[in-house]
């Protein structure tokens, strides 16, 4: 099952869970191959004496009738054993044939040599390494056959007249251990699992509370006073029919931008309310507009230029290449730049021509929004510019297109001026990771 293969070998790029898998992988090995090969070889070394068990010898050797002689371990032998460990290593990647494997070598040894000592050591391993991996009846069906061969193997080959009893209860008694702590060990990762599924799971719901939470103070603070604004500017606009055409422009531009921020913002809202896939719908249950209307991109930067000729501010746009080849995140990451820089001119310097210019090549996007002194140059244009060096803005800016692995330079012009430029690649991140 994958579950049980999740729950003994989670997944992670944590270095020092990768050391801690590696130690668990050929570290805990080590205990076992110490057992089975040098155990036992010391182990058929021993020999019991008469059938009183006067003399001295293993545990598991006296009281047998005529006693137990040593045991000569060939090279054969010796090298089951040893084959039997070096493959535990591979026991998470390929279980069911780490099993067969130490399965086949531990039988292979009995078949050479009289079974004495520690030598079930790696089929042990292997056997709880498949149980815990979901391969139960392959652990089962093995369990069994080492039952049924191993104490067989000396009266079958003639090296023992009768099936030793003992044997046939010690061989079932390991099995049954072997395969019970297996399930117990099992039943404990699973409950484990299950326990850090929960918390992951209470952790998602406290995320989707915190954006429900962060969504319904947006809009109470914010959604609310452009709301306002929207409804005062088209009060004025429907009362002042007698207003300076330039007034009843700026009412116009305010109710506009008004609404398109409005759009925005519930574009946004719907964003941090979404949980698990749903959308947020409106109080009469239709989706909102921030369904209906696509996030700003580089589409809508004509109407981005027009609002800023609306307010006052001498805007030129240029744009060469086609934009449809522009998508996700950088094209709306490019559009939010042009904005941002279009804003700062419009707040910093008002009187300023500024020159929209966007180059869409095969691979990448050069933005270029430069301003400058539409009439004599004042002395204190070409210090400051637009935007400081350190403004917030420069800094959102530059984040957007470190997001999408581009750069971006900004700084004042020798003619008093400022320019932004940027360059983001047309394949960004999301499209990448989508392939």
């Amino acid at each position: 099952m994958d579950t049980d293969r999740t729950l003994a070998v989670p997944a992670t790029d944590d270095p020092r869970w990768r050391g801690r898998r590696r130690f668990a992988r050929v570290g805990r090995v080590l205990p076992v191959a110490f057992l089975q090969v040098p155990g036992t070889l010391v182990a058929s070394r021993w020999a019991s004496g008469a059938a009183d068990g006067s003399a001295g010898g293993p545990p598991w050797a006296r009281g047998v009738a005529g006693g137990l002689q040593p045991v000569e371990v060939g090279p054969a032998a010796v090298a089951l054993l040893v084959v039997g460990v070096v493959v535990l290593p591979w026991r998470w990647r390929f279980p069911r044939s780490v099993l067969l494997v130490t399965l086949a070598t531990t039988v292979g040894y009995a078949a050479l040599v009289s079974p004495r000592g520690p030598f079930v050591a790696a089929l042990t391993m292997a056997l709880a390494n498949a149980w815990l991996r979901g391969h139960r009846w392959w652990a089962t069906a093995a369990a069994g056959a080492a039952v049924v061969l191993l104490p067989s193997a000396d009266p079958v080959l003639g090296r023992s007249p009768v099936l030793d009893l003992g044997a046939v209860l010690l061989a079932v008694a390991w099995a049954t251990v072997t395969l019970a702590v297996s399930e117990l060990v099992r039943v404990r990762l699973e409950r484990v699992a299950e326990r850090r599924r929960q918390r992951a799971e209470a952790d998602r719901r406290r995320a989707a509370d915190e954006r429900v939470r962060i969504a319904r103070e947006l809009h109470d603070s914010v959604a609310h006073s452009m709301s306002l604004i929207n409804l005062q500017a088209g009060v004025a606009l429907h009362l002042g029919a007698d207003l300076p055409d330039q007034t009843r422009g700026s009412l116009a531009n305010i109710r506009d931008s008004s609404r398109e921020a409005l759009v925005e913002l519930r574009t946004i809202l719907g964003v941090l309310r979404s949980v698990d896939g749903t959308p947020d719908r409106t109080t009469n249950g239709a989706s909102d507009g921030a369904e209906r209307t696509p996030t700003a991109g580089l589409d809508r930067v004509a109407d981005l230029v027009e609002r800023a000729r609306a307010a006052g501010v001498d805007v030129g746009l240029t744009i060469d290449g086609d934009r449809s080849t522009v998508h996700g995140i950088t094209d709306r990451n490019a559009f939010r730049i042009v904005q941002e820089s279009v804003t700062n001119v419009m707040k910093h310097a008002p009187g300023h021509r500024a020159d929209v210019t966007i180059s869409i090549g095969p691979d990448v996007v050069d933005l270029v929004v430069a301003d400058r002194p539409s009439g004599p140059r004042s002395a204190d244009v070409g210090s400051s510019g637009p935007l400081a060096p350190t403004g917030n803005g420069i800094i959102g800016m530059r984040e957007r297109a470190n997001a999408v692995d581009g750069t971006l330079s900004a700084g004042p012009t020798t003619d008093g001026g400022w320019r932004v430029a940027a360059r983001l690649p047309v394949v960004g991140p999301d499209r990448e990771e989508a392939r």
